[in-house]
């Protein structure tokens, strides 16, 4: 068995994008046909036994009551867009392939839910079909990530490379060294190589926090006060 959770905005957004010329009645077109067609696609490669496409909702969600600025800078989705997912989704019903959209809840954080719920209940595969990096951090024996687009699997050894971290510290990278997607700013002046480097002498964030007092110069007061 495997369970096959593809993050749909992810692939219709891309797509969208790399079809030239301004928003227009023949680009939207364009951006269903093309986005049914990798629905389509990625059914075929995995062959799964369970499968559904992820919807972000849209409107605020529990991170924004959190943090107030979350994703304020984000470029919002152009009306003709946003229309034609409705098309798009009663296509995905007309395939047999589920979706789901929940108020409140980012796409992101369903994903991981299903995902979480899939490996306490199976086996079997979860493959995840995105390049947002933030579901690196689910990287497991059990969970696999696929960038539909590249063709290629992201694993560990890919993390390791391109982050200088495990999967399992990709969370708390990112919250040393901030997101500018999701507007989330970090410690201040510490990037990617010094977080990194933080988290393997470390392990985890809260010894990062526990040992900041330890951290000599600049780091180390930015560190601090952030």
């Amino acid at each position: 068995m495997a369970l096959l959770i593809i993050d749909a905005l992810n692939i219709i957004r891309r797509i969208h994008e790399a079809v030239p010329g301004d928003d227009s009645a023949q680009k939207l077109a364009d951006t269903v046909t093309s986005s049914l067609a990798s629905f389509k696609r990625a059914l075929n490669t995995h062959r799964p036994s369970h499968a559904v496409a992820v919807f972000d909702h849209g409107g605020r969600t529990w991170k924004h009551a959190l943090y107030e600025p979350y994703q304020a800078h984000r470029k919002p989705m152009s009306p003709l867009l946003r229309d034609g997912l409705l098309t798009i989704k009663q296509a995905l019903q007309a395939m047999g392939l589920h979706w789901i959209a929940i108020e409140g809840i980012e796409a992101d954080d369903a994903i991981a839910a299903l995902t979480l719920k899939w490996c306490q209940a199976s086996r079997g595969k979860a493959i995840i079909l995105s390049t947002d990096k933030d579901f690196l951090q689910l990287l497991s024996d059990q969970v696999c990530i696929y960038d539909h687009f590249k063709g290629v699997w992201r694993d560990e050894a890919y993390v390791l490379k391109k982050f200088g971290v495990k999967p399992s510290q990709m969370g708390d990278l990112l919250a040393l060294m901030g997101d500018a997607a999701d507007n989330i700013p970090g410690v201040d002046k510490v990037g990617a190589k010094t977080a990194a480097e933080l988290l393997r002498i470390n392990g985890h964030l809260d010894r990062v926090i526990s040992n900041a007092d330890k951290v000599e110069g600049q780091v180390g007061a930015n560190l601090r006060k952030g």
